[in-house]
């Protein structure tokens, strides 16, 4: 029984420190990650305020469709409320990501997507775009500073 409890408590504190090293460990890339997942969850469920909050106050978004940049949080907020009016249903695959860290605050995730979105009549329109997302880290907080979205050139 003794060494049962002494084996017990040995595994336990193993994996508090596994639990402890695991977050010293993580560096600005799974940061980065760990604020995207929830933030990709919530564009998906057209969770406005939940998709908007990680975007810093004077972010810059360069939407496929429009012509020109989409310049603070508040005109950011605007564009993603009409998309998800307009389009209650997305999906997105994402392939090719990378993630490139530059230093403790800067991170710069790229890759492509394919957008699928469902307007009000249920008419499919997808989007086969690029996009990179610059992450600075402010005041201790994660924070979208610059996000490109632009579509593909057709394939030849």
């Amino acid at each position: 029984m003794r060494h049962s409890l002494g084996h017990a408590v040995a595994s336990l504190i193993a994996l508090l420190l596994i639990g402890l090293t695991t977050e010293v460990w993580a560096g600005p890339a799974e940061e980065v990650a760990a604020v995207a997942q929830p933030r990709g969850q919530a564009f998906l469920a057209g969770n406005l305020e939940a998709w908007v909050a990680a975007y810093a106050d004077n972010a810059v978004f360069h939407s496929a469709p429009s012509p020109f940049r989409i310049e603070g949080k508040p005109a950011i907020r605007a564009h993603f409320a009409d998309l998800f009016r307009a389009y209650p249903e997305r999906r997105v695959s994402t392939y090719q990501p990378i993630t490139r860290v530059y230093n403790d605050d800067l991170v710069i995730s790229n890759g492509y997507n394919v957008l699928s979105y469902t307007d009000l009549k249920g008419q499919i329109t997808t989007f086969h775009v690029r996009f990179s997302v610059t992450w600075a880290k402010v005041g201790g907080r994660w924070e979208v500073v610059d996000h490109h979205i632009s579509r593909l050139p057709p394939v030849p």
